[in-house]
């Protein structure tokens, strides 16, 4: 039976899921501070950009039909002249935009570069883990907010409006420019009240997502005492307990070494013992090492009369491509193979059945 997770997180804990990009952080934030600037942005050029778009439609509508002079040059210099002037007036809203989404999420999430972030997460390619992502309880927690946010908007929308029903039915046969002020200011308050809308809801959202970010970081007592124990031990102890794991994975390789076929060598920095057997679909790779390793892995090699040939080039590409207890790559298949023959053949015997 799995034990509870009832205990709060450590600070290593903390630091190790935020080195994977598990932090607290809604999305509705971004949302809400979006929607806020942009009718904020509204406000303050709205009407710059409606009189560029006015000019701009009074100038290309007015030489609507005057093609005769229109040479290429000119061609390109009226594209030119049109697309920046659309940059002059879209560049705020750009501009607002990222400033926006680098605050949002600064103001959430400590900044900072975390590599195991972007690199790639096959796991994610996983159609039974993405069909477990679909009908888990947080998607269902998505689904929920996401009504409820649709809900919201879709009520203060309709009071909004209906509340200016009267004021647009005024407008029936007023001047264009009245009508174009008076729907302006009814825009701006239906924006203004979304954005309200958007900042509760972040709001809200914001509590959520750091509850269930604190329940997700809970740890069972078991744990809390292996990491107090592991943090316990001296840097020296442990580089002590690497050093002899280090020099036991290296006694193993040595017991290995007999039962090799061959030794390939660099011949003085790598050394990799191969083992071939009928029932194997590759040759493996039972020891290999470096300088003083490879000095080992030679000598007890020629005291149990393994045969130890020298190839420098095969030798550096099996040491970079295999590790001990693999296959060698299929690339090797045919330099490793003449190999073993010429030393079965030196030998006078084939290869072992298993």
């Amino acid at each position: 039976m799995a034990e509870d997770r009832t205990e709060k997180a450590t600070p290593k804990r903390r630091d190790d899921a935020r080195q994977r990009g598990q932090v607290a952080r809604s999305m509705e934030v971004n949302t809400a501070l979006g929607v806020l600037a942009l009718f904020m942005l509204l406000a303050a050029f709205g009407g710059s950009v409606l009189s560029g778009l006015t000019a701009t439609m009074i100038h290309y509508l007015g030489s609507a039909g005057q093609t005769g002079d229109i040479s290429p040059a000119r061609a390109i210099y009226e594209m030119q002249d049109s697309g920046f002037g659309a940059l002059r007036m879209v560049a705020p809203f750009a501009l607002g935009a990222l400033v926006v989404g680098v605050v949002g999420s600064a103001a959430q999430v400590r900044p900072g570069f975390f590599p195991k972030v972007i690199l790639p997460k096959f796991s994610a390619l996983s159609p039974k883990a993405g069909i477990k992502r679909l009908v888990s309880v947080r998607s269902l927690a998505r689904l929920v907010k996401d009504v409820i946010k649709l809900a919201a908007v879709a009520s203060v929308t309709w009071w909004i409006l209906s509340g200016e029903v009267d004021t647009l039915m005024g407008l029936a046969g007023a001047d264009p420019q009245r009508s174009i002020g008076v729907v302006s200011g009814i825009v701006m308050k239906l924006g203004m009240a979304v954005a309200a809308t958007f900042v509760v809801i972040a709001v809200i959202d914001v509590v959520y997502e750091r509850w269930q970010h604190e329940k997700d970081m809970r740890m069972t007592k078991d744990e809390i005492k292996r990491e107090m124990k592991e943090s316990d031990v001296a840097p020296e102890v442990k580089a002590q307990l690497k050093r002899r794991q280090r020099e036991m994975a290296i006694s193993r390789m040595m017991a290995a070494v007999p039962e090799a076929d061959v030794v390939i060598t660099n011949p003085t920095h790598f050394a990799v013992a191969l083992r071939y057997a009928r029932s194997m679909p590759a040759p493996m790779v039972v020891a290999k090492g470096a300088d003083r390793v490879a000095f080992r892995i030679r000598a007890v090699a020629t005291e149990h009369g393994v045969a130890v040939l020298e190839d420098p080039p095969l030798a550096r590409s099996l040491f970079a491509a295999a590790e001990v207890g693999q296959y060698i790559p299929a690339e090797a298949f045919s330099a490793v193979a003449e190999i073993l023959a010429h030393v079965y053949r030196v030998a006078g015997r084939e290869p072992a059945l298993a």
